[in-house]
Order: C-alpha cells, then structure tokens, then sequence
C-alpha cells in the first residue's frame, strides 16, 4: 500500500513543536490517515537552494526521495509553505499544504466552531503560499469557519509583503528583517495576526509589541 506523509518541516520541527502537535491533531479531526518519519526527516532543501547551494541542494533532494520510497510516500502533507513549493514543484511530488487537506474537509466537518465572540483577525499571506503558490482563500475559509472575522492587511493576496525572514534575510541581516516585521505588524489593527506560515509566525511573534500572534 501507499502512505500520506505529515511532513513538518524544519521550522516546524525544531523550533515550534507545538505547532506540530496542533497540525497532526486537526489532520487527525478531519478524517486524514497520515505517517509521520520523526526519525527520517532531512531537510527538504528549500534554505539550501534559495541561497544558492544547487549541488547541496540536489543531494538533499535525492536523500529525500529515496526515503520516501523506502516508506511507500504517495501523497505529502506540510504546513510549512516553502516546503510545500519545493516538495510540489522542485520534487514533482504530489504535495500539498495543510491548509489545502483541511479546507477539503470541510463539508465533511463538523459544526461550525465559533472563536469567542466571533473576534477580528488579521490575515498575513506568507510569500510561499500566497504569490509563488496561489494559495489565498483555503486558509481564510478556514478561519471563517473556525468563527473568526477575517479582515485584511492594506497589502494581501499578491501584493503581500514579505514577513522579513524569507530568502535568509533574518539569518544574515536580522536587523533589516526585524524592521519588516515591525512594518508589517503596525499595519495590523485588530491586535491578532495569523498567517499559514511557521516561519512567519516565529519571526512576528519575535517582533510583536501589542499584537497577539
């Protein structure tokens, strides 16, 4: 038989692994029969190619590959919106984001959840998702459906700016990606953010001064 993979991603993984724990559980609400390679997992390469490492790159992607077929992988699930970029268009893999699965079981769901007193929230659409994947109403439907009142940022969907981690910007220039952040997070007037980003989320709960993210 054939397996669906939850694939974290790094981020995810390493850094936020409560993160992880709240995917696989609401992947698991919705009816999703998925593995998890704990012990496997290797960088899906994204970092590495983006900066440039074509070689590195190729051999993590070749590692990666192997491993999946070792564990019969035919479908791959991420929450991580590079690493659904790369694993989709870099690998040729049948790959999607978590967003993706979750809104496509939504008509199976059930009742709607209601978030407390039906709350505004602002949307930020992360780089990987939004312009490079097309990838805008999955998750906003989902909040919608979660209960909350969605409203948006003076720059969405194809204009979004950038969180200011992308593109190793935060790994070699913190200051300058610190300073995106706080831009972005100035534009917010709810007082809660959310984005379909791990990456983005670290990096504005790192910048937030009187925004819940």
């Amino acid at each position: 038989g054939s397996n669906t993979l939850y694939y974290p991603g790094c981020v995810t993984r390493y850094a936020l692994p409560e993160i992880q724990k709240q995917y696989e559980h609401l992947l698991r609400r919705a009816g999703v029969d998925f593995i998890v390679l704990s012990g496997e997992m290797l960088c899906c390469g994204s970092p590495v190619k983006r900066a440039g490492y074509v070689s590195d790159f190729e051999e993590l992607k070749r590692k990666n590959l192997e491993i999946f077929a070792r564990f019969s992988v035919r479908k791959v699930i991420t929450n991580c919106p590079g690493c659904y970029h790369t694993l989709k268009h870099d690998y040729g893999l049948e790959a999607y984001h978590a967003s993706q699965i979750l809104f496509q079981r939504l008509t199976t769901a059930r009742q709607r959840q209601t978030a407390p007193n039906n709350s505004p929230l602002t949307y930020h659409d992360p780089c990987h998702l939004g312009r490079w994947s097309g990838v805008f109403e999955e998750p906003r439907q989902l909040l919608t459906h979660a209960g909350w009142d969605v409203t948006e940022l003076p720059d969405n969907r194809d204009h979004s700016l950038c969180c200011g981690a992308g593109g190793g910007l935060k790994s070699n220039f913190p200051q300058l990606a610190d300073t995106i952040a706080r831009e972005r997070l100035a534009q917010v007037t709810t007082g809660r953010l959310c984005t379909a980003c791990p990456l983005c989320y670290a990096h504005f709960k790192e910048n937030a001064d009187g925004v819940q993210v």
